[in-house]
């Protein structure tokens, strides 16, 4: 099994995020997952456009294509956001601005089209996004910190490479997201995501 290590010590493994999705019950079809490291959840929800006082009942059901919800927490480094349909990801502007002033932000999404994105941002600059990364044309546009995960999810289209037999885009994605922005996300907190409000946040704004 091949791992990626970062600064504070932690061993980031793909694995681990399937595992994750498959314990807490999460669609990894149609999921949108937003890190936002250094953050408060005031901060993340700002940039998301999110309105924390007018959080959604919970039996109110968002019919409208235009229209999705996200869940936020304060986890260990920053905020996780989590929708639930993989249409209501941020756009690159949005990206840009979770990770504004002095901070980092990234997204991976799935969708019922199979398409798996991997954004992130520094500094208030998107600096890699490709809504269907695994296939995407210029591996070396991927932050070099993040390429020994990359490769594990790359397909080589042009090429003889391609991505591990047992690869996962989607868990792949979030790996790199957890590494870029050293935010680390546990199993408690996708159980604390489940219980908290939800707020109305507009679909279909990528790019």
């Amino acid at each position: 099994m091949r791992t990626c290590a970062y600064h504070r010590h932690v061993t980031v493994e793909p694995e681990l995020y399937a595992s994750l999705l498959e314990e807490s019950g999460l669609d990894g079809e149609s999921l949108t997952v937003v890190l936002v490291g250094g953050a408060d959840l005031a901060a993340a929800a700002r940039a998301l456009g999110l309105d924390l006082d007018q959080p959604l009942d919970g039996q109110e059901i968002l019919d409208e294509e235009e229209w999705s919800a996200y869940g936020l927490v304060e986890v260990d480094g920053g905020v996780l956001a989590i929708e639930h349909t993989g249409y209501a990801d941020p756009s690159l502007d949005t990206l840009g601005l979770l990770s504004a002033p002095s901070g980092r932000a990234a997204v991976v999404r799935s969708n019922i089209q199979a398409h798996v994105r991997f954004g992130c941002a520094r500094d208030g600059v998107v600096v890699f996004d490709d809504d269907e990364y695994a296939f995407t044309e210029d591996p070396e546009a991927v932050p070099n910190e993040l390429r020994d995960l990359f490769a594990l999810a790359w397909m080589d289209l042009d090429g003889d490479g391609e991505a591990d037999d047992d690869a996962d885009a989607l868990g792949v994605g979030w790996a790199m997201a957890e590494s870029f922005t050293r935010v680390r996300v546990s199993a408690a907190d996708l159980e604390t995501l489940a219980e908290v409000p939800s707020y109305r946040a507009r679909s279909l704004v990528y790019p």
